[in-house]
């Protein structure tokens, strides 16, 4: 795990008495692609909470809550995956059927990173569970459209419990 899993959060992150509704995992071993793709939504939203891994085995170590992942005040399980198709070792194909194959893991809402024009890569992953695809590199605006989106579903998710508890 690198420094950016520990402090993604911290920086801007969330005004003093806003409560972060969701957490993203962003899993890519380019290292500056994940750096750059949790800035963007920590700039469009503050209140996802963005984490980077680095590997397919660091995501499911994460998920399961393993080691250094253990503690979920700090590593609050996962709302969604913004995941990289080409990865060394287990790549995004990888992880997409693992997830599969292991519930409640698998029901986590998964976005792909897919080079411009890979098409057979987003139909495949689709087929595997992945609910949608962006274009790497990511543009601010199509990160800023999945941020606004994410946000509509979890008031829509979030508010009968919220509503609930009052």
């Amino acid at each position: 795990m690198d420094e950016s899993a520990t402090n993604s959060g911290n920086s801007g992150r969330n005004n003093p008495g806003e409560q972060t509704r969701g957490t993203v995992l962003i899993v890519d071993d380019d290292v500056n692609d994940a750096a750059a793709a949790r800035r963007m939504i920590e700039k469009s939203s503050s209140k996802l909470l963005a984490r980077t891994l680095h590997s397919g085995e660091e995501l499911i170590s994460c998920l399961q809550g393993e080691r250094e992942y253990s503690d979920r005040t700090e590593f609050p399980y996962s709302t969604f995956i913004l995941l990289d198709l080409k990865m060394s070792g287990m790549d995004g194909f990888d992880v997409l059927c693992w997830l599969r194959h292991h519930p409640p893991h698998g029901y986590v809402p998964v976005i792909v990173l897919t080079g411009l024009g890979e098409v057979q890569m987003a139909v495949r992953a689709s087929a595997l569970g992945a609910r949608s695809s962006l274009n790497k590199p990511l543009q601010a605006q199509d990160l800023e459209n999945l941020v606004q989106k994410l946000q509509q579903w979890l008031e829509l998710v979030c508010a009968p419990f919220s509503a609930s508890s009052r």
